[in-house]
């Protein structure tokens, strides 16, 4: 019987993990935690549901991948909006035109939003750079209040370093007022008791799938594991560079600490789930409040502050010097493994800045792409047994 070793129990790693057991196809999860899920686990504080690593939301237009998430555990409908302090003032992120009015420099702002309506968004999308994309697309005065030191304060660097490639996903001006932060069909959080845990918990139920944690597999002894896992594959949900010991040098990444405290005399302590604050005088840059999406009904609240600069691997910095690396990170492991034989998916592994629908995605696509190949590699190897 054909078994798969998984490096990685987070998300991608348990939905790989899923796929594989609808086609009966065993696999041993291996992951260097205590416990599998990776950043999107949620945990309890004091009775208060909340999410150790920053707040979650599942939003998709793929419907395939909807109904898998709610197959594994139900959701609840939750639209995110995000809160932001500006001017001492909490408005809506993204920036709406009936904030505007609210804020200093109001007519000015107005004026550089409207010699920018007409600006054709496939030339925006060819900018060179992050910063120059959000000046085609608001002007200089948003610019520098909204977004200029929220993203430096986030990526440790100068925006116009950073690639444009994103911005569109992350960036908007709502003409219509929409104050929400998605715009996707399918939008919710888990309604289950334990939030994402239960996501994770629903995928990893079939029987064909054997988790082993506290387990630290790289190149060096990934041979090993193999042999003693009685693995044929292996698909890596992994960082390449750490599990590659190097070899090549280090990919960059962005990482943050999300410090939580119960607040216990309190309903809910802000009034979104996120509230941004992008001005260098707060320490921090955002704080979450998971009970906005849980909807848990209890004494107390859960507020994580979340600070920048890491040592954690949340953001990959797409440069095309990191894209360069993680592909010879990738062609050098599938040489030494063997053909057909090493596959890869997910954020770190593909090291892509992606949401969570598209882990699961690309979990589903390269578990196709492995199954296919085993398929196809079947009646040789029946050949060469006879």
């Amino acid at each position: 019987m054909t078994r798969v070793l998984i490096v990685g129990a987070g998300l991608t790693g348990c939905t790989v993990a899923w796929r594989l057991a609808q086609d009966g196809i065993a696999s041993v999860l291996m992951e260097r935690a205590d416990v599998p899920g990776g950043l999107i686990r949620s945990e309890h504080m004091e009775g208060v549901l909340y999410e150790p690593h920053g707040s979650h939301i599942f939003h998709t237009d793929d419907e395939e991948i909807w109904n898998l998430a709610n197959a594994m555990t139900p959701f609840r409908p939750y639209r995110h909006r995000v809160d932001i302090v500006i001017e001492d003032k909490v408005l809506n992120w993204p920036i709406l035109l009936s904030d505007i009015d609210r804020q200093s420099r109001g007519a000015e702002i107005k004026a550089e939003l409207e010699e920018r309506r007409g600006v054709d968004p496939a030339a925006r999308a060819a900018a060179a750079n992050f910063e120059e994309w959000c000046l085609d697309l608001m002007g200089p005065v948003l610019y520098e209040r909204y977004i200029r030191p929220y993203t430096e304060k986030q990526w440790g660097r100068p925006a116009r370093t950073l690639s444009a490639q994103w911005a569109p996903r992350r960036v908007s001006v709502r003409w219509d007022n929409d104050p929400y932060l998605f715009p996707d069909p399918y939008q919710g959080w888990p309604a289950g008791p334990d939030g994402y845990t239960d996501l994770i918990d629903g995928l990893l139920a079939g029987a064909h799938c054997e988790l082993r944690t506290g387990v630290d597999v790289t190149f060096e002894n990934l041979a090993a594991h193999m042999r003693e896992a009685q693995a044929d594959l292996v698909l890596l949900t992994c960082p390449l560079d750490v599990f590659a010991g190097h070899c090549f040098g280090s990919l960059d990444w962005r990482g943050i600490l999300v410090q939580s405290v119960h607040v216990p005399h309190v309903e809910y302590a802000q009034g979104a789930m996120v509230v941004n604050y992008p001005a260098q005088a707060f320490p921090f840059i955002r704080i979450h409040e998971t009970k906005h999406a849980s909807g848990q009904k209890c004494e107390g609240t859960v507020l994580g502050f979340e600070f920048t600069g890491a040592p954690t691997r949340y953001y990959p910095i797409e440069l095309p010097e990191n894209r360069d690396l993680n592909d010879r990170y990738q062609g050098f492991l599938r040489d030494r493994v063997g053909p057909k034989r090493a596959y890869f998916a997910g954020r770190l592994a593909n090291y892509l800045y992606i949401d969570m629908d598209d882990c699961m995605r690309q979990a589903l696509d390269a578990t196709e792409e492995l199954i296919a190949d085993l398929r196809r590699d079947a009646p040789s190897a029946r050949g060469a047994a006879t």
